[in-house]
């Protein structure tokens, strides 16, 4: 029963994806949406190639380790999270906290995964992954706070970005901290763990589509009255 459970949960994460991928493709082919939706689409082929077909068939045709897979895929995510949120803001120090976070990710990933070598995956590179997305989708929140304008929060396409953020790199944390123990502790809790996670996966990319469906309301650099 828990197998099927996992079955089901990993072809609706498959569905999910193809279909975020598949809306924001449209967007950039049928309406030319590319900086209107931030180039979203890039992230979410690149999501397509390591998560959907690198666990199937990409790995098994070439014979190569996930590491080399999922190890550029987060340091090309980080980058591109960068590149998503510099776009709303308009204050210099908004600026050079993104920037600042996002070159101590990159480089502590670089370290902590040139430290152990390869094919070996140092699971420190994850977690600097985690703590900007967590970091870097606050810092959105906060700085909406800050600077309210004429324009209804839940019709912008970066607030369902970077609530899905949010919502994954907290459960992320916790099912990171937590699982090794929950496994020798229980393993009954700590399968529930990770089906709840696979649901929490399943949940961040139905939000990243909600967020693509508001890409018309997209006004880049929103904030131009501010220039501090």
């Amino acid at each position: 029963m828990l197998i099927l459970i996992d079955k089901i949960l990993d072809y609706t994460y498959d569905i999910v994806v193809a279909i975020a991928m598949i809306y924001s493709i449209y967007l950039w082919v049928k309406k030319g949406y590319t900086a209107k939706q931030k180039y979203f689409f890039l992230y979410l082929v690149a999501v397509f190639i390591v998560d959907v077909l690198g666990l199937v068939f990409i790995r098994k045709a070439f014979k190569i380790h996930q590491t080399y897979l999922f190890f550029p895929f987060i340091i090309f995510s980080i980058l591109y999270f960068r590149y998503f949120y510099i776009q709303d803001y308009k204050t210099k120090k908004d600026h050079y906290f993104l920037n600042a976070i996002a070159a101590i990710s990159v480089g502590m990933s670089l370290y902590f995964q040139f430290s152990i070598g390869f094919p070996k995956f140092n699971n420190n590179v994850f977690l600097m992954m985690i703590l900007f997305f967590l970091l870097a989708s606050l810092q959105w929140f906060l700085y909406i706070i800050r600077f309210v304008d004429e324009q209804n929060i839940t019709v912008k396409q970066s607030f369902w970005v970077s609530f899905a953020l949010l919502f994954w790199s907290i459960f992320a944390l916790f099912r990171m901290y937590l699982g090794t123990w929950l496994y020798n502790y229980n393993q009954d809790i700590f399968n529930v763990i990770n089906f709840l996670f696979s649901i929490c996966n399943i949940m961040m990319y139905s939000f990243f589509i909600k967020g693509l469906r508001c890409v018309d309301y997209n006004v880049l650099r929103t904030f131009n009255s501010f220039k501090k």
